[in-house]
This record gives structure tokens, sequence and C-alpha cells, in this order.
């Protein structure tokens, strides 16, 4: 029996960017679809994610739900799935208070839907209601 090691998907680099074209075309030819094309951001959050619980295959059924589901002919941030959407990795900052990180929070979201409170307030899980009020009592410029 020969062993052969091949490392998650999450350490393969550039290879998520080969395997997303890869998909996307081959997808897209049995759908009968023209191949979208994915913009420089909405493949660097895919390079940049690291949870792929089923590697390879997860990624193919993810490339398949947006070939289906987006229309027109550009895959952007806000068709991916909100795990990734939300989930930029960055270093900490420890002198931020929470007031501040969930501002911050409200606000990626907010532009992450084009300022549409309600969409905003369905990703966060909460009322529009609440998310009026957390706007109103500590964000000043929600949408910047």
């Amino acid at each position: 029996m020969i062993a052969i090691d091949l490392p998650p998907l999450r350490q393969r680099g550039n290879d998520i960017l080969l395997l997303i074209h890869h998909f996307a075309r081959k997808i897209s030819n049995e759908l009968d679809k023209p191949t979208p094309r994915f913009t420089p951001d909405a493949l660097r959050v895919l390079q940049d994610c690291h949870y792929w619980p089923g590697n390879v295959r997860e990624l193919e059924n993810l490339v398949h739900r947006l070939v289906v589901m987006t229309e027109g002919d550009c895959i952007r941030v806000p068709d991916l799935p909100p795990y990734m959407r939300f989930s930029v990795p960055h270093k900490p900052d420890f002198n931020r208070t929470l007031a501040e990180i969930e501002a911050e929070y409200i606000r990626n979201v907010l532009a992450s839907v084009d300022g549409n409170k309600t969409k905003a307030a369905q990703i966060l899980g909460i009322d529009r209601k609440t998310l009026r009020d957390k706007i109103k009592n500590g964000m000043e410029n929600p949408e910047d």
C-alpha cells in the first residue's frame, strides 16, 4: 500500500484559486450557463477561508451553489455564505471595547448588504428595530 499525504485545502494557497475556476467552468458547462467571473475580493475571501470540512468536495459544492444561485455574470463577496463574509482573519486588538467591536461588525454587515437594514438585521440575528437602536445609540456614520 502506498500512502499519499495531501495537505488540507486551507494549506494549499493558490490551488484554491485554480480549483475555483476549474469548478466554475465545469459546472457552468454542465448547466449550459456562461461561466461567471469572481471579483478579486471574493477570491481573496475564498482563499483566506480556513473552514473547509469537506476539503475539495466542500469547495466544489460551494462553487456549484454560487453558479446556480448567483444572478448575472459576476460572483461578489455578498454572494458568499455569511460565515465567509464576516470571518475576515485579523490580529485581535485587545485595546478596543466590546461596543467598538460590535459597531465595526455592524458597519461591515451593513456595507456587505449595501446599507439594507432589513437584510443586515437578518444576518445579525436581531430585529430591525434593535439594529436601528444600536445605530442610533452608539454608532456614528454606521454605513461609512
